[in-house]
């Protein structure tokens, strides 16, 4: 099961930050999550949240006046991908906003990079796999009402094989039916220590977790 630290290591520095994805490599994750949009000066940000700590729409502000309403310095995808090419990365993308900007700097390091490239814009995610030669995933915060309504359109694209489900809307018989077919399974939202240990009993593929010590990792003490 391949460990992903959910926006670096949130609890010892700012979520998607270098400081947290450093950190979260430190105590021995393997994989980092992140989220992407599309800051007003055209940079592809690492930002979760749609609107800043003031309330203002992230794609309203460049990065600078996002950094200073965030209270640290936001970086860009190619900073982190830049910062720390050996890791696995799971890269969320937020809005379709972010798509072009994500796949220019995506292109110049999916070659030396593992990459994993998510959306809940399921259209990005089958666009990604057509134009990039890197793997996708979709990601679902609900159960599909049936496999082949959910996989229709990327069954034919050997890097659209992973689904990123909601710890909330596991179904096992569908994801053992999903297996069948050649698809991977990454979880995140898993809560407490049983939650992690269903996954790892499971077998699923990859865990996106904040809680390192519930999958056998120490946390590296924060430096005062």
């Amino acid at each position: 099961m391949r460990l992903l630290a959910h926006r670096g290591l949130a609890r010892l520095h700012p979520e998607n930050t270098l400081a947290a994805f450093a950190a979260a490599l430190a105590c021995g994750f393997q994989g980092l999550e992140t989220d992407v949009r599309l800051s007003a000066d055209g940079d592809a940000v690492l930002y979760h949240d749609r609107l800043s700590p003031q309330g203002h729409a992230v794609a309203g502000l460049t990065r600078k006046e996002l950094s200073h309403q965030a209270g640290y310095i936001v970086p860009t995808l190619n900073e982190a991908l830049d910062a720390f090419p050996d890791a696995f990365w799971n890269i969320e993308l937020k809005t379709p906003a972010c798509a072009a900007s994500s796949f220019a700097t995506i292109r110049s390091f999916q070659h030396k990079t593992q990459i994993l490239l998510s959306s809940f814009h399921h259209q990005l995610a089958l666009e990604a796999a057509n134009t990039l030669d890197t793997y996708c995933a979709l990601l679902l915060a609900h159960r599909p009402i049936a496999l082949n309504t959910l996989i229709e359109h990327t069954i034919s694209n050997p890097r659209l094989r992973t689904l990123v489900w909601d710890y909330d809307i596991i179904d096992p018989d569908f994801l053992i039916e999903a297996r069948k077919l050649g698809f991977l399974h990454f979880v995140y939202g898993a809560s407490n220590e049983k939650e992690h240990a269903w996954c790892r009993d499971f077998g699923v593929d990859g865990l996106i977790t904040d809680f390192p010590e519930w999958v056998g990792l120490s946390v590296v003490p924060s430096v005062q």
